[in-house]
C-alpha cells in the first residue's frame, strides 16, 4: 500500500509542477523565444535554471521558511529585481527583432551557462511561485495519503514537482524547436513581436505589485491575481 501512496505522491507532484508551467510568464517567453530561434540547448538551459530556482522556494516553503517570503522587505527586493531582469529582456528582445535573422540561419548565440543563469534570475524574482508550492502542499495534505508527512516524503513531493515544471518547459522547447525551420521569418517576426507584448504586460504587472507593497495601496484587478 505504501509503494502505491508513494507512486501517487510522484505522479501528483509532477501533474502539480506541469501545470504551474503552463501559464504564459517570463520564463516560458524566453525559453519560446530561444527555441524558435533554433537555440535548443539554450531554451532548456533557460528551463533548468527556472527548476532550480523553484526548487529552492520549494525547499523554503515545504520545510518551514514561507513566512519569511512574505515579508516586506523581501518581496519589494525581488520585484524590484523583476522589472529590471525583465526590461532587460525586453530591450535586447527589441534588439534582436529589429535585426532579425533568417528562420534558417541564426546569427545570434548564447550561451548554455548564460541561459542558465538568465532562467534562474527571471524565476527567482517571481514570488508568486510561493502560492503554487502552498496551493500543492495544502492540497497533497488534503488527500490524505500519509498520516505523518515525513523529510523523506516532502522531498519526493518536491524533486517530482520539480520534474514536472522542468518536463513542461523542455517540452515546449523541443516541439517550438522542432517546428521552427517550417515557420516563414514573417511568422517568426510576428511572433517576437507578441513575445515583447507580453514580456511588456509581465513587467507592468510586476510594477504594479511592487507599487501596492510600497506604497501600501490596493489596486483592484492586482490584488485579485
Amino acid at each position: 500500500m505504501i509503494y502505491a501512496h508513494i507512486g501517487m505522491l510522484i505522479l501528483y507532484g509532477i501533474f502539480i509542477g506541469f501545470i504551474s508551467s503552463i501559464p504564459v510568464g517570463a520564463v516560458q517567453l524566453e525559453v519560446i523565444k530561444k527555441a524558435i530561434g533554433g537555440h535548443l540547448k539554450p531554451a532548456i538551459s533557460v528551463a533548468m535554471g527556472s527548476v532550480t530556482s523553484d526548487f529552492i522556494y520549494g525547499v523554503l516553503v515545504l520545510f518551514g521558511l514561507a513566512p519569511f517570503l512574505q515579508q516586506k522587505n523581501f518581496q519589494i527586493i525581488v520585484y524590484s529585481l523583476g522589472v529590471i531582469v525583465l526590461s532587460f529582456l525586453l530591450y535586447r528582445s527589441y534588439r534582436e527583432h529589429r535585426h532579425i535573422p533568417p528562420a534558417h540561419a541564426p546569427h545570434i548565440t548564447y550561451r548554455k551557462r548564460t541561459s542558465f543563469l538568465t532562467g534562474f534570475t527571471i524565476a527567482i524574482t517571481n514570488p508568486g511561485m510561493i502560492v503554487w508550492w502552498i496551493v500543492g502542499y495544502r492540497l497533497l495534505l488534503d488527500l490524505g495519503l500519509f498520516d505523518e508527512m515525513t523529510i523523506v516524503i516532502r522531498s519526493i513531493f518536491l524533486l517530482s514537482c520539480c520534474l514536472g515544471l522542468g518536463g513542461y518547459l523542455s517540452f515546449v522547447a523541443l516541439l517550438l524547436n522542432r517546428v521552427q525551420e517550417s515557420l516563414s521569418d514573417k511568422l517568426l517576426d510576428r511572433m517576437n513581436i507578441i513575445i515583447m507584448v507580453l514580456l511588456t504586460f509581465v513587467i507592468v504587472y510586476f510594477f504594479l505589485k511592487l507599487v501596492t507593497i510600497l506604497f501600501n495601496v490596493d489596486i483592484a484587478f492586482i490584488s485579485s491575481m
